[in-house]
C-alpha cells in the first residue's frame, strides 16, 4: 500500500499492479482495490497439494457454491453474518470418489454441510483465476523485471553503498541505475546493428549515447548545486 499511496501522490497511480506472493494476501488485495488497483499476486496457497478444495467449486457472482468437482449441486443454501452454509445430499457425497478429502462434511438430517466465508470465496476465486492462461500471460511481466534487479545488483553492487544520507544515497544509486540503462541499451543497439556496416565507430557511438543519457539526466535531477551537496566527499 505505501507504494500505491506515493504513486497516487505524484498522479502516476496504476490501474493494475504484479507483485509476488508476498503480497498477495486477501488483505492486501481488498486495500488495493479499494483505491482503484487491481493487484494481480499469487496467493500463499498451502492446501494446493491437496486433491479437493474450495477452489475446485464453482461459485456464482453473489458468492454461492452451485456445483462441486463431481457436478452435484446443493440441495439449499444459507448466508448469515459468520459465513455461507451449503448443504449437499449426504447419500450423494457418501458415494463420492472425493468424500475422504472433500471440505463438504457429513451433517445432521441426511445433509453433508460446506461451510466458508466471503474471503475464503475471494481467495478460492483468485486461485481459480492464477490456473488459467490469461493470468500466467499477465504475471510473466512480473517475473521478466526480475533479471533486471538481478542485473542491477550484480553489475553495480547497489545493495551496498559506500554512502550515507538519503541525498547520498538517491544520488549513488540513480547513477547506478544510470549505468546499467547505458550497458542494457549499448546491448540493444549492438543487437539491432549486427550485421549492419557501423557509420560510427563503437567508441563514437558509447561517447555519443554517453552525452544524451547525461543531458536527460540533468534536465531531472535539477541543478548543479543539488548535485554537488549529494555528492559525498572521502
Amino acid at each position: 500500500m505505501p507504494y500505491v499511496e506515493a504513486t497516487e501522490q505524484r498522479g502516476i497511480k496504476p490501474e493494475e499492479a504484479l507483485a509476488d506472493t508476498l503480497y498477495g494476501g486477501d488483505d492486501n488485495h481488498e486495500a488495493a482495490k479499494g483505491k482503484g488497483v487491481n493487484l494481480i499476486a499469487p496467493t500463499l496457497d498451502k492446501q494446493k497439494n491437496l486433491f479437493c478444495t474450495l477452489t475446485d467449486f464453482e461459485f456464482s457472482e453473489s458468492g454461492f457454491v452451485i456445483s462441486c468437482p463431481g457436478n452435484c449441486r446443493p440441495i439449499k443454501t444459507s448466508k448469515k453474518k459468520g459465513g455461507i452454509t451449503i448443504a449437499f445430499a449426504l447419500e450423494t457425497c457418501s458415494t463420492c470418489p472425493r468424500v475422504n478429502h472433500c471440505p463438504v462434511k457429513p451433517g445432521k438430517k441426511d445433509f453433508s454441510y460446506l461451510r466458508y466465508n466471503e474471503k475464503n470465496v475471494r481467495l478460492a476465486q483468485r486461485r481459480a483465476y492464477e490456473r488459467t492462461d490469461e493470468f500466467k500471460d499477465t504475471y510473466r511481466f512480473r517475473a521478466g523485471v526480475e533479471a533486471t534487479m538481478s542485473q542491477l545488483d550484480r553489475r553495480t553492487g547497489i545493495k551496498h553503498l559506500r554512502v550515507r544520507g538519503m541525498k547520498a544515497v538517491r544520488f549513488a544509486a540513480t547513477m547506478k541505475a544510470t549505468a546499467l540503462n547505458i550497458i542494457r541499451a549499448a546491448a540493444c543497439r549492438k543487437r539491432r546493428n549486427k550485421g549492419k556496416s557501423p557509420s560510427l565507430s563503437p567508441l563514437s557511438a558509447l561517447i555519443g549515447l554517453i552525452l544524451i543519457v547525461k543531458e536527460h539526466f540533468f534536465e531531472n535531477l535539477g541543478d548543479t548545486a543539488t548535485i554537488k551537496n549529494a555528492i559525498p566527499s572521502f
